[in-house]
């Protein structure tokens, strides 16, 4: 066994409001092999770290995303919900994330609304390309980034794919599990296969941090980081 890398998702989440510039030093902080964000585009063509379809969770706000202007978007306090010290923290504009993330940390782009040609390119222009992987949960953009951008490295979810074989054959680069579809024999086929191995957990169980552990799992693309490196310690540790 082996420490895994850790992908911290939406940047430190548990500490700091997720996918703003606090949550991205707070992945930095913890040592984070990455930090995981989601991409939107604004009515007016701007790119920014946002999650959800609507600003009405994560800021001060309400409304959808894509009928707001970079303007209004940026008036949006996406701190104080998360606790008052965090008051006045704003929706990162992808090119300022990307910038703070040069020469510190990895970049896992997951893209809910944009052109993943615009994304690849902000990326390659700052050197950040050749560390970067990029996940859709919209089939048009997974369809549209295998086809435009190639040379943009592509996550796939087990659950969606089902093989370790379909993943190859789409020219995945990461093949994504959850705790429902990680087994000892998947990790292994898929490492086998020259995939890099990924697991998603928004959990704190320990015993699934131990399961993921003891397959091997590459990266670990998880919010709670502190108790996932106690678990692995003690594991490996007992190996040792």
């Amino acid at each position: 066994m082996h420490k895994a890398k850790i992908v911290c998702h939406r940047g430190a989440s548990q500490t700091a409001p997720e996918n703003t510039m606090a949550s991205l030093e707070g992945a930095i902080a913890l040592g984070a092999f990455a930090v995981e964000f989601d991409i939107r585009t604004s009515k007016d063509d701007v790119l920014y770290v946002m999650h959800d379809e609507t600003v009405d969770r994560t800021t001060n706000g309400s409304g959808y995303f894509s009928d707001m202007t970079s303007a209004e978007i940026d008036e949006l306090d996406a701190g104080s919900w998360f606790g008052a010290e965090f008051a006045g923290e704003r929706v990162p504009r992808l090119d300022a994330f990307l910038d703070a993330c040069k020469g510190r940390i990895a970049t896992y782009a997951e893209i809910k609304l944009a052109d993943p040609a615009r994304v690849r390119d902000k990326l390659a222009s700052r050197r950040l390309l050749a560390d970067a992987w990029t996940f859709s949960f919209d089939q048009g953009i997974r369809a549209e980034t295998r086809a435009r951008v190639p040379d943009f490295r592509r996550m796939v979810l087990f659950e969606h794919v089902g093989s370790v074989e379909r993943a190859v054959a789409l020219g995945a680069h990461i093949l994504e599990f959850n705790e429902n579809t990680l087994t000892p024999e998947r990790c292994s086929e898929a490492k086998a296969a020259g995939l890099l191995t990924q697991m998603f957990y928004g959990g704190s169980e320990r015993a699934v941090f131990e399961t993921a552990v003891r397959c091997g799992v590459e990266q670990m693309n998880i919010d709670a980081v502190t108790l996932f490196r106690e678990v692995e310690a003690g594991l490996l540790a007992d190996v040792g």
